[in-house]
C-alpha cells in the first residue's frame, strides 16, 4: 500500500506544485512528464522518416542518436526548473522564519520602550534598569541576526575575509558560556568543560570561530531534555586543537545527517524544543572552519544527543586558504 501511495503522489503533480509554490508549467515533474511524452513522439517520427530515406542500421543509428540528444536536453531543462524551485521554497520559508526571528525581538523592544514612556507608567530605578536590560538583550539578539545574515551572503558570495591570529580557544569557550549562562539556568542545563592545563593557542578568526563556538554551545542547550548536561571538550589532536561539545539532547535522525551542514536545514524537532534556529548557522560554522584550515563535523543518536566537533590549527602550523 506505501509503495503504491508512494507512486500516486509522483503523479499528483497538483499537491507538488503547491509544495514548491510555483505554475504546472513550472512544476519540474510535470515537466518531465511533458518531455518524455516529446520523445516518444519524436522517437516515431524520426523513426517513420528514417525508414522512407535509409537502411534499418542507418535508421536504428538515427533513432538512437535523437533519443540521447533529447535525453540530455530533458534532463538539462528538468534539474534547471527543480533547482529553481527548490530554490523558491528555501527562500519563501527563509524569509518567513527570519522574519518572525526579527519580530519578536522588535516586538519586545517596543513592548518594552512603550512600558517606560507610558503616561502611567510608575516603574522605580530598580524596574527601569530591568526594562532597560531586556532592550539591550534584544538588541543583541537582533545584531546577532543581522550579522549571520551578512556572514552567509559573504559566503555565498565567496567574498568571507579572515583575519587569523593566535589565540586561546579554552577563554573564547570560556567567555561563550558565560554569556549563555542565564539561558542555560532556565533550561536548567548544566555545562561543564574539560581541557587540559596547558593547551596550545590556536591560528584562526577570534572573532568569528567565537561565533561558531556560540552556535554549536546555544544549540547544544537548546536541544537539550528536561535539565540534562553539556560537556564541552578540548584536547590537542596531533597539529589540530580539538573542540567538542556533546549533549543529550535530541539528536539527529539518521535521514537527516547529510542535511545537517546545508544552508536552511532545522531539525525536525525544532517545533517541540521551541528552538529559535534560522537554519544558516551550521553552514556559516562549516565555511568558517573550512578557511580556516579546520574541520567540523558530528556524531549523534537520535533521541540519545549529539556531539558536534571543531577542529583548528596550533599557532605554529600554517594553513592554506
Amino acid at each position: 500500500m506505501k509503495a503504491l501511495k508512494s507512486i500516486a503522489d509522483q503523479f499528483n503533480f497538483a499537491k507538488q506544485c503547491r509544495e514548491y509554490r510555483i505554475t504546472l508549467w513550472q512544476c519540474p515533474p510535470f515537466l518531465f512528464l511533458i518531455m518524455g511524452l516529446v520523445i516518444i513522439l519524436s522517437i516515431i517520427l524520426t523513426n517513420f522518416v528514417a525508414q522512407k530515406f535509409a537502411e534499418p542500421e542507418i535508421v536504428a543509428l538515427i533513432v538512437l542518436i535523437v533519443t540521447a540528444i533529447l535525453f540530455i536536453i530533458n534532463f538539462t531543462i528538468v534539474s534547471s526548473f527543480e533547482r529553481i524551485a527548490r530554490s523558491s521554497k528555501q527562500k519563501s520559508e527563509f524569509i518567513s522564519i527570519m522574519s518572525h526571528r526579527l519580530r519578536s525581538p522588535l516586538s519586545s523592544i517596543k513592548w518594552q520602550i512603550d512600558l517606560i514612556l507610558g503616561k502611567k507608567s510608575v516603574l522605580n530605578e530598580e524596574q527601569t534598569e530591568t526594562v532597560l536590560t531586556e532592550i539591550q538583550k534584544q538588541n543583541e539578539k537582533m545584531i546577532r541576526i543581522v550579522n549571520d545574515l551578512l556572514e552567509l551572503n559573504r559566503v555565498e558570495d565567496r567574498s568571507l575575509i579572515l583575519n587569523p591570529s593566535g589565540f586561546s580557544l579554552k577563554e573564547v569557550v570560556d567567555e561563550v558560556i558565560q554569556s549563555e549562562r542565564e539561558i542555560s539556568e532556565q533550561a536548567g542545563v548544566e555545562i561543564f568543560v574539560s581541557a587540559p592545563e596547558i593547551l596550545p593557542d590556536v591560528f584562526a578568526d577570534k572573532a568569528r570561530i567565537r561565533n561558531v563556538i556560540f552556535h554549536l554551545i546555544d544549540n547544544a542547550i537548546r536541544y537539550s531534555v528536561n535539565g540534562g548536561k553539556v560537556t564541552v571538550s578540548l584536547d590537542k589532536f596531533e597539529d589540530r586543537i580539538r573542540c567538542a561539545i556533546s549533549d543529550e539532547g535530541a539528536g539527529i535522525s539518521e535521514k537527516e545527517t547529510k542535511k545537517v551542514f546545508t544552508k536552511f536545514f532545522r531539525n525536525e524537532d525544532t517545533f517541540f524544543y521551541q528552538t529559535e534556529g534560522s537554519g544558516i548557522g551550521l553552514f556559516i560554522a562549516k565555511a568558517i572552519a573550512e578557511l580556516s584550515g579546520g574541520k567540523i563535523g558530528f556524531n549523534s543518536i537520535e533521541g540519545r544527543g549529539s556531539t558536534f566537533w571543531l577542529t583548528l590549527p596550533i599557532t605554529n602550523i600554517k594553513y592554506k586558504k
